[in-house]
């Protein structure tokens, strides 16, 4: 079992936590980028559908049906992250979720870049886990469509509940790391949840 997926995650929250408190950052700071973790799963969701097997043995590699799959998925997704986005702006940012809001946050806002990358970075590590382990090549590309759902609604629920805490506590470093364990320990319970199915065909196959 390869857990160097979920420590990159954790260290990606440490990183980002140490980055937050050193820079000073108001909490709903930390919120965002939280919600940029949604763009950069679907970022690294398009390489998987290339990669996926085929929905049906003998189907053989369609590029035409992959791309198509492709840009559905992120139309798709990019209208639940740009909802999940207009919450975070609207309720813990206080303003609108418009490109000249979006960028001016990413540039007004120190050690975010940094952050940024560590995320992008944390999330490779997983796409090349599973590329090497056979797991990207082995699910079928319907999987690979519903693939990051589960994801963004538990984190949408993630986010929105920790926010609303923040509302009860008093110091912005308090609210900083509880936010971050709630979302290592997200992150941790969904590794879980993966590893489980995808070792639960092997368990069948065994038995």
């Amino acid at each position: 079992m390869n857990r160097l997926p979920l420590a990159a995650l954790v260290v990606f929250n440490l990183l980002s936590l140490a980055i937050a408190l050193y820079m000073g950052w108001d909490p709903a700071l930390i919120l965002f980028l939280y919600w940029a973790e949604n763009v950069v799963v679907a970022l690294w969701q398009i390489p998987r559908f290339f990669v996926a097997g085929s929905n049906h043995p003998g189907d053989g590699y369609k590029l035409p049906n992959r791309i198509f799959m492709t840009l559905f998925f992120l139309a798709h997704y990019g209208i639940f992250t740009y909802v999940h986005g207009a919450l975070v702006f609207s309720l813990f940012l206080h303003k609108n979720l418009t490109e000249n809001n979006l960028l001016g946050t990413i540039n007004e806002t120190h050690g975010l870049l940094l952050a940024l990358l560590g995320l992008l970075i944390s999330h490779g590590v997983q796409f090349f886990s599973d590329l090497a382990n056979g797991s990207a090549t082995s699910t079928p590309i319907n999987k690979v469509m519903a693939q990051p759902y589960k994801r963004i609604v538990v984190l949408h629920m993630v986010v929105l509940l920790s926010g609303g805490l923040l509302m009860f506590l008093p110091y912005p470093m308090t609210s900083l790391v509880l936010l971050a364990v709630i979302k290592t320990g997200m992150d941790i319970y969904m590794d879980r949840k993966l590893m489980k199915q995808q070792e639960a065909p092997a368990n069948v196959a065994q038995f």
